[in-house]
C-alpha cells in the first residue's frame, strides 16, 4: 500500500506540475487578481532582488504605484537607473521593451524607489548590500528573493566557486535573507514581515534527494573559464537543467525552513512561488530566444505570459491580509493564487534543514 501511495503521489504531482505550469495553452488557468489590485502600501519598505527586469520590475512597479518605498537590488547600476526612470513614468515591461499607458487610472500613489547594489553570485557583495540596507532602514516589510539564473552553460561559477545557478539562486539569497533576518523578525507580531522566494515548476527536475551538494562546488581540477573561452562542464557538475532544478528545489526548501523555524511561531511569513511561463530575459541562455525576439515576437504570447501576470503570485502573497497570509506560509504557490503540490521529497523536514545548514556552513567559510 505504501508503494502504491508513493506512485499515486508522484503521478498527481506530475499532473499538477503540468496543468499549473502557467503555460497559456491551459487557458482556464488564469489569474483572478491583477497586480494593479494591490492595496495601499504606504509606509511599507520592500526589497526586490532583480527588480530592474522581468517579474522583479513588475513587482517593484506595483509596490511603487501603491505608495511603498522600494529598493531595487541588482548588479548593474546603469540598468537599475533606467528601470527606476521607467517605474516613475509608469512603464510596463515586456520581452521587447516598454509601453507607457496614457491613462494611469488615478490609482498611482507614487512611492519612492532606490537602487542598492547586489551581485548574488558574490557573497562579499551580498554582505555589502545587507550592510548598506541596514544603515538605511530600520524595518523591512517584504523581501522578494526574485532574481535568478536559468539554464546557464555548464562550467560557470560564482566568485566563491559554486555553480552559477545554485550559487546565485540559493546560496546568495540564503545569505541575504540570513543577514536581514534580525530586521525581518523585528516587525510587530500582528504584522509579520514576509519573504517571498521565486521558485519554478522546474524544481521537479532536481536530482534524487533534492540537492547534490558535491555537484554545486567547483572541483579543484575544473578549469577557471576566462572571458571569451567556451565553458566546460565541471567534474561533478550536473547538466544545466538538472542544476536549475536543484536550485529551484533549494528555493522551496529555504521558504519551508523559514516557516518551520519562524512561521509556526507567527514571527515571519515565507512563501515560495512559481511565476509560470513568463516572457523575461531569464531565458536569455536558451538558443531560440534571440530568434523569437527578432523574427517571431508574435510567438511570445502564445507560449508565455507577460511579466505583470508572472508577478501575480508573489505580489498577491506579499499583500493579502495577515490572517490569510499565515495559511499560505511555508507553501509553494502555482499559477495562479493556488497552493500547489511541491515535489514529495520537499515534505522531508530533515532535507529542508540540511539545505539551510549547508548554506550556513558555506557562508562561514567566506565571512
Amino acid at each position: 500500500m505504501g508503494f502504491l501511495s508513493t506512485i499515486f503521489t508522484w503521478i498527481w504531482f506530475q499532473l499538477d506540475l503540468i496543468v499549473h505550469s502557467g503555460f497559456p495553452v491551459f487557458f482556464w488557468v488564469r489569474p483572478k487578481w491583477s497586480i494593479d489590485d494591490i492595496p495601499d502600501q504606504s509606509g511599507k519598505v520592500v526589497l526586490v532582488t532583480g527588480g530592474n527586469s522581468g517579474t522583479g520590475y513588475a513587482t517593484a512597479l506595483s509596490f511603487y504605484n501603491a505608495g511603498a518605498k522600494v529598493y531595487i537590488a541588482c548588479r548593474n547600476e546603469e540598468l537599475a537607473k533606467e528601470a527606476i526612470e521607467n517605474i516613475k513614468n509608469g512603464g510596463i515591461n515586456s520581452l521587447t521593451g516598454f509601453t507607457y499607458p496614457k491613462d494611469q487610472g488615478g490609482k498611482r500613489k507614487n512611492g519612492t524607489v532606490e537602487f542598492i547594489k547586489l551581485d548574488l553570485s558574490d557573497l562579499q557583495s551580498v554582505e555589502e548590500c545587507a550592510q548598506e540596507f541596514l544603515k538605511k532602514e530600520d524595518k523591512l516589510d517584504v523581501l522578494f528573493a526574485n532574481a535568478g539564473v536559468m539554464a546557464s552553460p555548464e562550467g560557470l561559477y560564482t566568485k566563491q566557486g559554486y555553480t552559477l545557478q545554485f550559487g546565485t539562486n540559493v546560496l546568495g539569497h540564503h545569505r541575504l535573507i540570513n543577514l536581514l533576518l534580525p530586521l525581518l523578525l523585528s516587525s510587530p507580531p500582528a504584522y509579520p514581515s514576509r519573504v517571498i522566494l521565486t521558485s519554478s515548476a522546474g524544481h521537479g527536475g532536481a536530482p534524487k534527494g533534492g540537492v547534490d551538494f558535491k555537484s554545486v562546488i567547483r572541483d579543484a581540477s575544473d578549469p577557471i573559464i576566462k572571458d571569451g573561452q567556451q565553458p566546460r562542464q565541471g567534474k561533478n557538475e550536473k547538466m544545466r537543467w538538472v542544476e536549475y532544478g536543484q536550485s529551484k528545489w533549494g528555493d522551496i526548501a529555504l521558504a519551508k525552513y523559514l516557516h518551520n523555524t519562524y512561521g509556526r511561531q507567527g514571527r515571519l511569513i515565507s512563501v515560495a512561488v512559481h511565476p509560470g511561463m513568463v516572457a523575461t530575459n531569464l531565458a536569455r541562455h536558451l538558443s531560440l530566444t534571440p530568434y523569437i525576439i527578432k523574427y517571431a515576437p508574435w510567438l511570445a504570447p502564445v507560449i508565455t505570459r507577460t511579466p505583470a501576470i508572472g508577478a501575480v503570485n508573489q505580489v498577491w502573497a506579499a499583500t493579502i491580509p495577515e490572517y490569510d497570509a499565515r495559511w499560505i506560509s511555508g507553501e509553494y504557490l502555482v499559477p495562479y493564487q493556488k497552493v500547489g503540490i511541491a515535489r514529495p521529497d520537499l515534505q522531508d523536514d530533515k532535507k529542508i534543514e540540511e539545505v539551510w545548514n549547508w548554506c550556513d556552513e558555506q557562508a562561514k567559510k567566506w565571512a
